[in-house]
């Protein structure tokens, strides 16, 4: 703990969720065959938004509810969607 009492905690950078979450993506629509043009009408984003997405290296960020959209016509959870993000950097580190 802190002198204030609060834990201080490290954080992925902002590329890095991005990267995951859109490999995770990219994965998934893989695993279930989903045609990526047809998907992106269906969460209403553009299609060379969604190819940013899913490239490997996570060009574009999504939006809280674009990604609710994505996990939703998946059938898959939002946790599911975000696998990967909260492994080993986000260890306590010592004040």
């Amino acid at each position: 703990m802190c002198g204030d009492g609060m834990q201080k905690v490290a954080f992925r950078s902002k590329d890095d969720i991005q990267y995951i979450v859109g490999i995770n993506v990219r994965r998934m629509c893989k695993d279930k065959n989903v045609n990526l043009m047809e998907f992106s009408e269906e969460i209403d984003i553009s299609y060379e938004y969604l190819r940013h997405i899913v490239s490997l290296g996570g060009q574009k960020s999504l939006s809280f509810y674009s990604m609710y959209k994505i996990a939703k016509i998946l059938g898959v959870t939002m946790d599911e969607l975000c696998d990967g993000i909260f492994d080993d950097k986000n260890k306590q580190l010592k004040c």
